[in-house]
């Protein structure tokens, strides 16, 4: 791996990438979801909230 720090990694926590559960973000995947299957996918969207709540982990699944 490279030396370089990655920007989503929090020291001890596993990568975004790699984190299999999310907990209380049950609103943000359904809306998520429902603009994906319907065919109303934002070219962005705008994850907010304090460090270390799940904003990457969201963004992974």
């Amino acid at each position: 791996m490279s030396d370089l720090p990655q920007a989503d990694r929090i020291a001890g926590l596993p990568h975004p990438c790699e984190t299999e559960q999310l907990f209380g973000h049950d609103a943000a995947c359904a809306q998520v979801l429902e603009a994906f299957n319907g065919d109303r996918m934002h070219h962005a969207w705008m994850l907010t909230g304090p460090k270390g709540i799940g904003k990457a982990s969201l963004a992974y699944h």
